[in-house]
């Protein structure tokens, strides 16, 4: 971790830091190499998704079935059909990847930066016996010579300094009239950037590797990378903090295992990083949008 970092008038690290993808690996398995029980105690449900879930949809009053419904949403969406391919970039520990595979009829690839996160997806996808498979492989140094139907990423892209090469990655990754769905939170102004205290805390829970957008520069790259943007769904950011009160619980019921696990200090350094989404989210300064855009069908074959 040699990089140069740009710091503020009150010495914090800012966000917008440019790593190679080897030091962005490093930075972002600061966190997710951690165990594998510890996130999943924290998470819970099923598919242990590390997201905003959804909880305002029949019947999704828990953590497995609030995981459920937001990739119900985020199916129908990308439109999946039986025998299609689907790309999950930053797939976690496999739970959504899986879940798509097995109820939609699809087959996937996912992509990580953490080996613990890809044995914990392999074990995951082998119960399920889908068709997956999860390879330790950076977004920038990734190819394949079959095109995909789907990419899809849910708060991922906050941590690509290099969005718009990205999405030209994307684009140049899927068949004509495939789509990409990102789901991610945004500043509603770029004023709302400036690093302070609270905010530097979730930036080092995540190896200072974070990158805020508003959400007209997102879709701008996106246009820019070829893509036509199809639909924007906000999800509300009570959602968001039912999502982590949820997880808080967790924290709380499981304390004792999580600590032998992590350690003591870790342990509160956690719950304050998720009490300060707590806190920012009732600030309003931030939107949790859905963004589907679509690579056009050529005019050869129009």
């Amino acid at each position: 971790m040699s990089s140069a970092q740009h710091t503020n008038a009150n010495g914090l690290i800012e966000f917008y830091q440019e790593y190679s993808p080897e030091e962005d690996q490093d930075r972002t398995n600061v966190h997710y190499e951690m165990p594998v029980e510890f996130f999943y105690a924290v998470t819970g449900g099923k598919w242990n998704v590390y997201s905003c879930n959804l909880w305002d949809v029949a019947g999704a009053n828990d953590p497995t079935s609030s995981q459920e419904a937001k990739l119900d949403r985020f199916a129908h969406l990308m439109n999946l059909q039986p025998g299609q391919r689907i790309l999950d970039v930053g797939c976690g520990w496999g739970g959504p990847l899986t879940y798509l595979c097995q109820k939609y009829g699809v087959e996937g690839v996912g992509l990580t930066l953490s080996p613990k996160q890809k044995a914990a997806a392999d074990e995951r996808i082998a119960r399920a016996g889908v068709k997956a498979e999860v390879q330790v492989r950076h977004w920038e140094q990734y190819t394949d010579d079959r095109p995909f139907d789907a990419v899809y990423t849910d708060e991922v892209i906050v941590h690509f300094f290099h969005l718009g090469d990205f999405f030209k990655k994307a684009y140049s990754l899927l068949r004509d009239g495939g789509v990409m769905l990102n789901k991610e939170l945004h500043y509603v102004h770029p004023r709302y950037s400036e690093m302070n205290r609270a905010i530097s805390h979730i930036n080092e829970i995540y190896g200072f590797t974070g990158n805020y957008r508003p959400l007209a520069e997102e879709l701008r790259l996106a246009n820019e990378a070829g893509f036509d943007v199809k639909a924007v769904e906000q999800i509300p950011l009570s959602q968001y903090k039912k999502t982590a009160g949820n997880w808080l619980d967790n924290m709380d019921e499981h304390k004792d295992e999580l600590i032998s696990l992590v350690g003591e200090e870790y342990y509160k350094r956690f719950k304050v990083y998720l009490r300060i989404i707590m806190r920012t989210f009732a600030a309003e300064t931030m939107t949790l949008d859905m963004i589907l855009s679509q690579k056009p069908v050529s005019q050869s074959k129009a």
